[in-house]
């Protein structure tokens, strides 16, 4: 497979695909593991990137198609200017409310230091770049910080990524 997939390709999990989302035996990298649990056969690979860091969508992807935990279900029509207008429109909405919901989040956890972090998600621009930031941040949280903050911080942080497992 190409690291570049067709955005429109939908990926369905096979019957060893959903034993190991429920019960998970199989060594997968965290990209993968986080692909595999993604997929639900209408999510198209468009959507997926939501999941994954840069660079890992086409790889992970690879390596489930790869051990035969997913396989292609179809291809997705092309949205509609209005759809994709409609759709836009609902992650500016979906933007300011987790913009809202973060703020003074990572000053509370960092100190004086946060404040890069509350400038960041500020900053973002939608919500792929606000979740890319937003892992970032917990991974600095958890090494200056320790677990039990990380931890804070992804369940103050869940939401935003629960957003993007709606059907589109």
């Amino acid at each position: 497979m190409s690291a570049e997939p067709d955005p429109r390709l939908v990926y369905a999990r096979t019957a060893d695909g959903h034993d190991e989302a429920s019960e998970p035996r199989r060594e997968l990298t965290p990209g993968a593991r986080r692909i595999l649990a993604a997929i639900d056969s209408q999510r198209c690979v468009g959507d997926l990137g939501l999941f994954a860091r840069s660079g890992e969508l086409g790889p992970s992807l690879a390596e489930l198609e790869g051990q035969h935990l997913v396989e292609v279900a179809g291809l997705a029509d092309e949205p509609s200017e209005a759809e994709r207008r409609a759709r836009a429109s609902a992650e500016q909405v979906l933007l300011d409310q987790a913009k809202r919901g973060l703020h003074g989040l990572f000053g509370a956890e960092l100190g004086a230091s946060g404040h890069v972090w509350e400038a960041r998600v500020a900053d973002s621009v939608n919500m792929e770049v606000l979740r890319r930031v937003l892992r970032e941040a917990v991974d600095v949280v958890y090494f200056r910080s320790g677990e039990a903050a990380a931890r804070r911080i992804v369940a103050a942080v869940r939401p935003v990524f629960e957003q993007a497992r709606g059907p589109h």
